[in-house]
């Protein structure tokens, strides 16, 4: 029996010394960069569920390293443009010398205990540091902690001018930085007291308006921005990127596209204050190519007109002229803008300023489709031929002949190029050589448009149908069905694994790429025929033979500023 106990009493004893060593936080006794190394492996479940763990955990599962790593790792893509000319944005030496906004605030400036971490990092590994200011208040301090004879004594310690020559003076000695520049005014005056006030008390009695020269200023044309709120960090006057929040917005806007969400605008925006002047900036007919971007939506049109429109605003920029027959297609670069018309010829002009720079002439009728990529041009015709082009020395590289109908579609990628045409075929074509590798046939009617992105082929068809092929193999994978009339303009997005097509019924179809099955369907917001269409991780903006430009805003309400 004594045995017994005596054995019960040591398991006892070993759990007791045992239990402390079972139930250790590695999370907050790991090193930072250890921890996150940890946490990399997590997803957004696992990470949802460490942040309810304890306060702790909750801090370390918002590391901005993490959620960015995350953000990236399910294929999204950031602005990293923006996000750089946010990030580097200091003040010029005009805005320091006109007036900068203030703070006001009666809180104390400095508090180590209270001391927020840069986004992301755990508060304990921190060490409190001085600042300039704190090292000004240390030193008013200590020439006004002598006990007080008399009120007046007292309130010299906030007499308004003598606190403005000893901000003078500290501004003098640190003229090089005006972050450090404080206005101090009393909010009351203390009465009398025997014992030298504390810092505390002192400081939450003064008022401080300090510049804050990193805040972000509000964006024009912008509703919702939210750098000020989520991108910035009064306490330090610090702007970064709050990744977390990037990862909520993009994926809100991912459920948004599954949910078949979204908010339709046209362009010029309906609700244009100039009725009179909303007609000019229209085209006189149907629009039959277009192209977006960040900043600008690029039309072209059957009244031989190109029309640049702030993506933003919805509002015309400039007007381009110069084919003299319809416009039917186009594409841009950074650098410029490539047309093609029914006058046979294809237009190299200046994207940003619209200035004409070359043309290129050969093709023996319309020219239905163009493609640049670098230095490579490479266009369609109703001449049946495929033509590849240089866009430095302007000159006819290669013909490609071989289609027996006019070739309506064209796409390249790497050394191939995908043409597809009213005879029924899509044919494959080595860039460099000019021979046809593949050719592909299974629809029933003529094809008029056709996409590829390396793997991928995806037809549209007047059969009324969609085709998924393998590029490798020639083999068709799908064969999407839905339309009621012939498919005119599609577009495929790998990643995201969406292809959304537009018909002359009128309709806008999103389709999954893997399994062929139809995601959504807006039936007949744009009245006519679909003529052309683009997407990107948000938007959906066609156009139609009435002269109509819609977009399906998937975004509305978000801020965007750092996603692509």
């Amino acid at each position: 029996m004594s045995h017994h106990k005596t054995a019960e009493t040591d398991e006892g004893y070993v759990e007791q010394r045992l239990s402390p060593l079972l139930h250790r936080d590695f999370i907050s006794n790991l090193p930072y960069e250890i921890t996150t190394e940890i946490l990399y492996y997590l997803d957004i479940s696992a990470l949802t569920c460490m942040s309810r763990v304890s306060k702790q955990w909750k801090q370390a599962s918002e590391d901005q390293l993490v959620w960015k790593d995350l953000f990236y790792s399910v294929g999204w893509k950031s602005n990293k443009e923006s996000i750089f000319d946010y990030l580097t944005n200091k003040p010029t030496k005009t805005s320091l010398s006109s007036s900068i906004a203030l703070a006001r605030t009666t809180a104390t400036l400095y508090d180590p205990t209270t001391l927020p971490t840069m986004p992301g990092a755990p508060t304990a590994r921190l060490k409190p540091f001085k600042r300039s200011t704190d090292l000004f208040f240390d030193k008013l301090l200590r020439n006004n902690q002598s006990p007080s004879k008399s009120a007046t004594h007292s309130s010299n310690i906030y007499n308004t001018s003598q606190s403005s020559n000893l901000i003078s003076s500290n501004q003098a000695s640190s003229s090089s930085s005006s972050s450090s520049s404080l206005t101090i005014r009393p909010t009351q005056v203390y009465p009398s007291r025997s014992q030298p006030c504390s810092s505390k008390e002192l400081l939450s009695h003064l008022v401080v308006e300090r510049p804050f020269l990193n805040r972000p200023s509000p964006r024009r044309h912008v509703k919702y921005d939210e750098s000020a709120i989520f991108h910035y960090k009064e306490t330090f006057d610090t702007r970064f990127i709050n990744w977390k929040r990037l990862y909520r917005n993009r994926h809100t806007i991912e459920k948004r596209w599954k949910e078949g969400k979204c908010k339709v605008k046209q362009f010029p925006p309906s609700h244009h204050e100039n009725a009179l002047l909303m007609d000019e900036t229209q085209h006189n007919g149907g629009i039959y190519c277009l192209q977006f971007d960040h900043s600008i939506l690029v039309t072209g049109s059957r009244d031989r007109n190109l029309k640049v429109w702030d993506i933003k605003t919805g509002r015309l920029k400039f007007t381009l002229e110069g084919h003299s027959g319809s416009v039917l297609c186009l594409q841009f670069d950074h650098r410029y803008l490539i047309t093609g018309s029914s006058d046979s010829t294809l237009i190299v002009w200046d994207i940003h300023t619209g200035a004409k720079i070359k043309s290129f002439v050969g093709h023996g009728e319309s020219v239905l489709n163009v493609k640049l990529l670098g230095n490579i041009v490479v266009s369609c015709s109703k001449d049946r031929t495929v033509r590849i082009w240089n866009l430095e020395k302007g000159t006819l590289e290669m013909t490609l002949r071989g289609h027996r109908a006019a070739v309506n579609a064209v796409q390249f990628k790497n050394d191939k190029i995908v043409s597809a045409s009213g005879d029924r075929t899509i044919k494959i074509w080595d860039i460099h050589t000019g021979v046809c590798i593949k050719t592909l046939d299974s629809h029933s009617r003529g094809i008029a448009c056709v996409e590829y992105d390396g793997q991928y082929i995806i037809s549209g068809s007047s059969d009324q149908s969609i085709r998924v092929w393998c590029a490798e193999t020639g083999k068709c994978l799908h064969m999407l069905e839905g339309h009621t009339d012939l498919v005119r303009t599609l577009q495929l997005d790998g990643k995201s694994q969406r292809i959304v097509s537009g018909s002359y019924d009128g309709s806008l179809k999103i389709w999954n790429l893997q399994d062929g099955k139809l995601l959504k369907s807006y039936n007949q917001l744009v009245h006519g025929r679909i003529l052309n269409l683009q997407f990107d991780y948000g938007r959906i903006v066609c156009c139609s033979n009435l002269g109509k430009i819609v977009m399906y805003d998937f975004t509305h309400g978000i801020d965007t500023q750092f996603l692509l």
